[in-house]
């Protein structure tokens, strides 16, 4: 059962990493071709959505062991900083990209409400079963 544990554990990291590859792809990449009217509306949440889904996989890839607040606190601020440095590349790397503070707002709550959110279904499904 542990070998299972582990290569979840491992997966979860891998999708973490894939996923904090996606994002920068997704955030750093021009996008003339797609239609202003549909991704403006749906931007904020688009973002706060991506950074839930990053705080999940990650604390997910954390072993049983690490189970801390402080790690949980490092892997949130951790997501909070990527946003806000992803941000400030499309400032600086990108022509037709711009950095706004809204998505970086919209980021850093996606990733409190994706802990929070894993928090409580951890504690109430997981717990009952393991």
């Amino acid at each position: 059962m542990k070998i299972i544990k582990r290569l979840s554990e491992r997966n979860y990291l891998y999708l973490a990493i894939t996923w904090a590859v996606l994002i920068t792809i997704a955030s750093l990449v021009s996008l003339n071709g797609i239609p202003k009217g549909y991704v403006s509306g749906n931007d904020k949440v688009v973002h706060f959505i991506f950074y839930a889904v990053f705080v999940i996989l990650l604390s997910l890839a954390k072993s049983k062991s690490c189970f801390k607040r402080k790690h949980d606190l490092l892997i949130i601020l951790f997501v909070i900083l990527y946003g806000i440095v992803i941000e400030i590349l499309q400032g600086v790397l990108t022509k037709n990209r711009e950095a706004d503070i809204y998505d970086a707002i919209a980021n850093s709550l996606g990733a409190i409400v994706g802990f929070i959110c894993l928090y409580c279904v951890k504690n109430k499904i997981f717990n009952k079963f393991f």
